[in-house]
């Protein structure tokens, strides 16, 4: 008799309440659909979807249809937690903690977890304590990110790939499609697992343009800011911790120095250490004696003894270029201040892009 294999199902959960802005749920739940029925190995998957998705209703799915896979589509509000609806058809969140709390009871039955909305960071971290592999973003991502994403994921599972394997190819549609979106994905794995994976795929790639994983070769990065500036820092920060979390990037500011320590002593030494030297240029950088004649100028030295890159962000609008660091080429594109940007994360994400280009750089010449 002849044995088959048994059958993987993927569980769609969307909801997208009438108080939030509109997605395109429609096409995404379509191009899985149809890229599915034409996958080669399509009779070992089945595909469910359930829209307008409450609480309740996520729990009654994973009992009725038990699904190995679930994927969500909709809005995610970072630590606040995902989006579904309420009876009424309004927004009701959902925390990553509960949704954890949820998916440790189908630990054995869930092998992936993707979770396709923006700022959904924080719930992946949490759901990955307990399911093998989970997808979240870290992150706003567009809607044909999002779409490209899921069908080339789904694409790859569909012929047999692993799941480390559609994950990469989800990135690479991204690119693909030419859309600059494709570090927004990120794949976590259950800690218990995560050294046996990285064993069993040592072919496999973690990211489509991979880059040095160990702490030891992490490129050191400083922060010199003036303390008006210290909120505009932490998103920039946030929009870096991709980097940090791949092992290539070790972020420092004086908010790190612990207790008992000289402060001045400490940033001199992290100063002189550091790879990457951002300068976050306002006018209340401009006018800090520290931040002009202790950390700007030995940057710049470094600089010049080509020690370390020095990259000026534009944070506020202010008279820069006559500055020491004005022939550098400063960030964000067209050297347009952040808070001149009508949509912020779309400045720090640009700034992120050209600092992981400059890590690779440095990453190739170690």
């Amino acid at each position: 008799m002849e044995n088959k294999t048994p059958l993987k199902k993927i569980l769609i959960l969307a909801a997208n309440p009438r108080n939030t802005p509109p997605l395109r749920l429609e096409e995404e739940l379509r191009d899985i659909e149809e890229g599915l029925r034409r996958a080669q190995k399509r009779d070992q998957f089945s595909l469910e979807q359930k829209l307008a998705v409450r609480p309740r209703d996520i729990q009654r799915s994973l009992l009725d249809i038990k699904p190995q896979i679930i994927h969500f589509s909709g809005h995610g509000k970072g630590e606040e937690g995902l989006v579904f609806e309420d009876e009424i058809g309004q927004s009701k969140l959902v925390s990553g903690f509960a949704l954890a709390g949820l998916f440790k009871l189908f630990t054995n039955q869930i092998e992936c977890v993707m979770l396709n909305g923006c700022y959904s960071e924080e719930q992946a971290k949490a759901i990955a304590q307990h399911i093998n592999y989970v997808i979240g973003m870290n992150q706003a991502i567009g809607d044909r990110a999002a779409i490209e994403f899921a069908v080339g994921f789904y694409d790859a599972l569909g012929t047999g790939e692993s799941i480390e394997f559609a994950y990469n190819l989800g990135c690479a549609a991204i690119q693909l499609a030419g859309i600059e979106e494709h570090l927004t994905p990120m794949l976590l794995k259950k800690p218990q697992i995560a050294d046996t994976v990285t064993q069993k795929n040592s072919t496999v790639e973690t990211k489509p343009e991979p880059m040095p994983s160990t702490e030891n070769r992490a490129i050191e990065v400083f922060f010199s800011y003036a303390h008006e500036d210290e909120n505009l820092r932490n998103e920039l920060a946030k929009h870096l911790k991709l980097l940090e979390r791949q092992g290539v990037i070790k972020g420092w500011y004086d908010r790190d120095i612990t207790a008992g320590d000289e402060w001045k002593s400490e940033i001199e030494k992290q100063l002189n250490s550091a790879q990457i030297i951002l300068l976050l240029i306002s006018s209340d950088f401009l006018a800090s004696d520290f931040c002009w004649s202790v950390e700007l100028e030995r940057a710049m030295q470094r600089h010049e003894a080509r020690e370390a890159r020095v990259i000026p962000i534009i944070l506020r609008e202010v008279d820069w270029h006559k500055a020491p660091f004005g022939k550098l080429q400063a960030l964000p594109k067209n050297v347009e201040p952040v808070t001149n940007w009508a949509n912020r994360d779309q400045a720090f994400t640009d700034i992120a892009r050209g600092i992981g280009k400059v890590v690779q750089e440095l990453s190739k010449e170690a």
